[in-house]
């Protein structure tokens, strides 16, 4: 086969291709897309920020304590080298034995500390996500969209503003979802 026959057969099914899709134009509506950054969203809606004050209020004891048997592991290390030259061998024995041990403790305490962090952020993300693709939904069906996908800023090079219905969508599931104000707490007595 010669390159002229080639180019005429390529040229021959690109002009197919465009007619072919020039009259599919002319009976379909328009395409729509957008684009949800929902990084953005979860932080951004009301139930995202309490839920999110709310693990750091659970996770702030844990990190206290991770911090206190940081620092008596630190006093060990200390008080270890400090009798190195000292302290009998049955002593320093004694103080490395506790060392590891405080060590041991901190790495158990800091493993079970981020295993649940990891497991209450899945059930919180679970929650919210499955109520925000619930408002992409109904968002993206009202306004005849085609297709909505997630936005990842970093791998974007150009969109247009029109396209990100990040802010609509945070604005209905507010709306849709408002935040419960806590009961107040009983005055104490």
């Amino acid at each position: 086969m010669s390159l002229r026959t080639i180019a005429a057969t390529v040229t021959g099914c690109l002009a197919l291709a465009v007619a072919a899709t020039a009259q599919q134009a002319g009976d379909a509506a328009p395409t729509k897309i957008a684009f949800v950054d929902v990084k953005r969203a979860l932080v951004s809606i009301e139930e995202g920020k309490a839920k999110r004050k709310e693990l750091q209020d659970w996770a702030r004891p844990k990190e206290e304590e991770l911090q206190r048997l940081g620092k008596e592991i630190v006093e060990l290390q200390t008080e270890l080298n400090a009798k190195r030259s000292a302290a009998n061998e049955d002593a320093l024995a004694e103080l490395n034995r506790r060392l590891v041990a405080k060590q041991r403790e901190a790495e158990d305490k800091q493993r079970v500390a981020q295993r649940d962090l990891e497991e209450r952020q899945a059930t919180i993300l679970r929650g919210v996500g499955e109520k925000l693709q619930a408002v992409i939904t109904q968002y993206s069906d009202a306004n005849r969209f085609t297709a909505v996908f997630i936005l990842e800023p970093d791998n974007v090079a150009y969109l247009a503003a029109s396209a990100d219905i990040t802010d609509q969508v945070v604005k209905l599931y507010n709306e849709k979802y408002p935040l419960q104000a806590k009961p107040a707490a009983p005055p104490a007595k």
